[in-house]
């Protein structure tokens, strides 16, 4: 081969890494955020005066004017006495997993509920399967009772509860004052007569408004959160395919099964591997051929200039 079609081939090698090195570079510099925070002076937020140079608008002056004013979100009408978070985890032996996912389903949506997740699965023919619900605070006991008569043996059953009050009141605070803040930013905005103070005063008014949303959007996750239940049912048809509580340390038989499971997955896992490997050889197989071909060249151009 000639010297002239080494140096294409070695050419066309440096090319193609040079485009996947782009590339790289592309997907990697598109999934950089960028991201908003408040700033915060002595515990409290403030914000830009354009009438004075260096000054900020200390919260603690607007509390007298927004005292006479309604709060525009409609939670701060009445804060509840306590907001608690119910969660539900129940390991049942049922006779027939489908079925009873069916009757849980049935359930959550006849109670103003939803199905949240929903996985049946089948190991040698054995399904097993989990299904996680939602349904009204008011009825989550009523709920686990429901299923519990579902099973022919309950494993195990935990409840967990979280309570958001403090947080929730907080939050309200916080909205509270932010929204202060905004007015007072409305009344620069009328007070300020140049444009450049202007445009000062509405990016500040920006930037309090997209706090004000995210605070709202918070009180308002809590608060679904508290009036929603989420009850998680772990099913099958023995023991051993339920999941290990905390609790239990000594189950070998379920720790074979489980572990045969994984080394099946792990097989499966890796013969996907290895197709993606032969597809995508249409890609790495010349991009190696072409660097050997290149590498080999520069060699042997060495090699003839000693």
């Amino acid at each position: 081969m000639s010297p002239k079609l080494w140096k294409i081939f070695g050419i066309i090698g440096i090319i193609s890494l040079v485009f996947l090195a782009v590339l790289i570079l592309f997907f990697v510099g598109s999934s950089a955020k960028k991201s908003i925070s408040p700033s915060y002076r002595g515990g409290e937020i403030g914000f830009y005066s354009p009438s004075s140079a260096k000054s900020y608008l200390p919260l603690a002056e607007t509390s007298s004017k927004t005292s006479t004013q309604e709060p525009s979100f409609q939670a701060l009408a009445e804060t509840p006495s306590r907001m608690i978070i119910k969660t539900g985890w129940l390991n049942l032996v049922v006779k027939d997993v489908l079925d009873t996912a069916k009757k849980i389903t049935k359930f959550a949506e006849d109670n103003d509920g939803w199905v949240v997740s929903s996985n049946i699965s089948e190991y040698e023919k054995v399904p097993s399967g989990s299904i996680t619900v939602r349904v009204p605070a008011e009825k989550f006991d009523q709920a686990k009772e429901y299923f519990r008569s579902l099973a022919v043996r309950i494993t195990n059953e935990s409840v967990q509860s979280q309570d958001i009050t403090e947080e929730y009141v907080d939050l309200q605070s916080r909205l509270r004052n932010l929204e202060a803040a905004e007015n007072r930013l409305l009344d620069l905005m009328k007070m300020t007569g140049k444009v450049s103070e202007i445009l000062e005063v509405h990016r500040e008014l920006t930037n309090i408004r997209e706090q004000i949303e995210q605070v709202k959007g918070k009180m308002q996750y809590l608060e679904e959160s508290a009036k929603m239940s989420s009850i998680t049912v772990n099913l099958a048809l023995s023991e051993e395919l339920l999941p290990v509580p905390p609790a239990e340390k000594w189950r070998p038989k379920y720790v074979l099964m489980q572990t045969l499971k994984s080394v099946m997955n792990f097989w499966k896992g890796f013969s996907y591997f290895l197709i993606r490997l032969t597809v995508w050889a249409q890609v790495w197989v010349p991009a190696l051929i072409i660097i050997w071909f290149a590498g080999k060249a520069l060699k042997k151009r060495k090699t003839t200039n000693q």
